[in-house]
């Protein structure tokens, strides 16, 4: 098929303005995300958040706040652009290929609420345990986000394979075994990237841009490594990848890098 370089090159510059424009926002210019985000945290956890203005969503007790840094953007550019640039090529017509791009955006924007609300919850609870196998709640709170957006990203990525696999005509099969590890380095490199290359070309990487580089680029490549331990070991088990086949924060920190 021919590569949809129309829906590409929408899909950088929607990401790249997208980016570009949380690098600088407020509280109040992410209320599109951080409003949903804030009601779910506080569905969960019994409370009602409070609006401060400059400052974000503060829970009753002032023990944590949603601030921009908590809005998870990141997250939806990454889970928006890798459902465009991963998967529009296998959709034939410019119809249905403008239908996807739309629906990555959309899909990208309720996938960040969802996982977002998560890894705030888990925080919350990680601050109130304090130091754990010997980390800061800093440190731990930045490595649960780290482990969890890749791991739902990696999720997000075999479930869209899968799912375009079956309009293209492919089959269950999806990008087959190889097409898999493919896809895990492509999120990893995508999601280091984003996170750690971008905001140090922007030129705004944040006071503490060196403890966050080391722990996404570890936890990074810590989960590279266990997914090709567990693709090598399920090909020496000579298991199929055809449907028949054998197996299948406390509180938010302002220091957070996501210019």
């Amino acid at each position: 098929m021919k590569r949809p370089w129309l829906s590409y090159g929408m899909a950088i510059v929607a990401a790249y303005v997208l980016k570009l424009c949380y690098s600088r926002a407020s509280a109040e210019d992410l209320s599109w995300i951080l409003v949903p985000t804030a009601r779910a945290v506080g569905w969960l956890r019994g409370e009602t958040l409070t609006f401060i203005p400059g400052a974000g969503w503060v829970a009753p007790d002032g023990a944590y706040r949603i601030a921009p840094a908590c809005a998870g953007v990141n997250f939806m550019i990454l889970t928006f652009t890798l459902s465009v640039l991963g998967f529009a090529h296998r959709l034939r017509s410019p119809g249905a290929r403008l239908l996807w791009w739309w629906a990555s955006l959309g899909g990208a924007y309720l996938a960040t609420i969802a996982v977002n609300t998560l890894r705030i919850v888990a925080a919350v609870e990680l601050y109130r345990l304090g130091p754990v196998a010997g980390m800061s709640a800093g440190q731990a709170h930045r490595l649960l986000g780290t482990v969890l957006y890749l791991g739902a990203e990696g999720g997000l990525f075999l479930a869209l394979d899968r799912l375009t696999a079956r309009r293209a005509g492919i089959g269950g099969k999806g990008g087959g075994k190889g097409g898999r590890l493919s896809g895990c380095l492509l999120v990893a490199g995508a999601y280091l990237g984003l996170t750690v290359v971008v905001p140090l070309l922007s030129g705004h990487p944040g006071s503490r841009y060196a403890e966050h580089a080391v722990t996404v680029s570890l936890s990074t490549l810590l989960f590279v490594a266990i997914y090709c331990v567990l693709w090598k070991r399920r090909n020496l088990h000579g298991q199929t990848d055809d449907p028949g086949g054998r197996g299948r924060a406390g509180d938010c920190r302002h220091d957070s890098v996501r210019s």
